[in-house]
């Protein structure tokens, strides 16, 4: 058996490794609008973070069959995920990292992919 060592890492180093890495140039401005939108969307109250139900756009969503229905609640029940995940990360003061790019860019292409065939599902 291999003995086991004390790993600790002294407190200064984990914050550094804990600390998202910021983009040096900013968001893409594509993406600073969609997050806008989204931090807009969950302060006006009208994205609940817990219901994904808040992110679809009935209007549109009413009329789909069954099946793309099925692929729209379940792909809101992710995009909700993912906002939550940047929620945190933004009031955290991380706005400007590679970890939101990456979910609003995520989120984005969800989005868009599911709109394709079904229309404007999403109200971001």
């Amino acid at each position: 058996m291999i003995p086991q060592t004390n790993n600790q890492i002294d407190p200064d180093t984990q914050k550094t490794l804990n600390t998202p890495l910021a983009i040096p140039s900013g968001n893409d401005p594509k993406d600073e609008e969609f997050l806008n939108v989204v931090l807009d969307l969950i302060s006006t109250g009208k994205i609940d973070l817990y219901k994904p139900d808040t992110l679809i756009n009935h209007a549109i969503y009413d009329q789909l069959p069954v099946d793309k229905k099925g692929k729209a609640d379940i792909e809101a029940f992710n995009m909700l995920t993912a906002i939550r995940e940047i929620k945190g990360l933004v009031d955290a003061g991380f706005k400007e990292t590679f970890q939101v790019q990456n979910l609003v860019q995520s989120i984005r292409h969800i989005k868009e992919r599911l709109e394709i065939e079904g229309g404007d599902v999403f109200i971001i």
